[in-house]
């Protein structure tokens, strides 16, 4: 038998949390199996790692990672085989794995950006609600639990807000010094391998050239 995937972004998040007493949920993963499309789109191999240790993870306020499959709940291949109806390229190729536990905003895998056949794909976070644009966030699914975590950990904690409002804090607006630390994903922005999916906005490649490719450059 394999060993499984090391998954050291994963479990930074889940020690994080512990630390601050932040609420997390992992709930067990179904029976195994072998999803290697989801909606036609290749699964990425880290994101399956994670469905084999937890069907459905959820940080409260935070954010929340599609199960993989679920009865009643919305799981990752109803989810993206609407989202392939909704959207149109190249947004509708993304591969959508998790959500914002308050708001509408996705993040998704880039299938077409992987490394190699079966390499890891990078992960963007996906603005819906008016222009359709995406913001480059990790260069793997693991590395963006990983500089999530470096972002909880220092974040003011939700639970001082009246529970009626979100916390004074946004990902990924208020994490550009983490992301820069991604120097894999950084070389891939300056390539311009997002443009695609960063030109609808001008906000966004103002914020990605001044608080991530700037900072990484220091």
């Amino acid at each position: 038998m394999s060993s499984p995937r090391p998954l050291p972004g994963l479990e930074r998040l889940l020690e994080v949390c512990r630390a601050r007493a932040h609420p997390v949920k992992l709930e067990p993963p179904v029976a195994p199996g072998e999803d290697a499309l989801v909606a036609g789109q290749p699964l990425d191999a880290q994101l399956a790692a994670i469905h084999a240790r937890a069907n459905y993870l959820w940080v409260h306020d935070e954010l929340y990672l599609f199960p993989a499959r679920h009865v009643r709940r919305p799981d990752l291949h109803r989810v993206n085989a609407h989202w392939r109806q909704d959207w149109e390229e190249p947004f509708a190729s993304l591969l959508v794995f998790g959500k914002d536990d308050r708001l509408a905003y996705c993040y998704a895998t880039v299938p077409w950006l992987a490394e190699a056949p079966g390499g890891p794909q990078p992960v963007v976070w996906v603005d819906v609600y008016e222009t359709l644009y995406a913001i480059p966030v990790a260069s793997s699914v693991d590395g963006f639990l990983a500089t999530y975590a470096r972002y909880l950990d220092v974040a003011p904690s939700s639970t001082a807000q009246s529970e009626d409002l979100p916390p004074p804090r946004s990902f990924p607006w208020d994490a550009g010094a983490f992301i820069a630390q991604d120097l894999a994903l950084v070389r891939r922005v300056e390539a311009g391998h997002f443009d695609g999916l960063l030109h609808p906005s001008a906000r966004a490649r103002d914020w990605m050239a001044r608080r991530v490719l700037q900072r990484a450059r220091q």
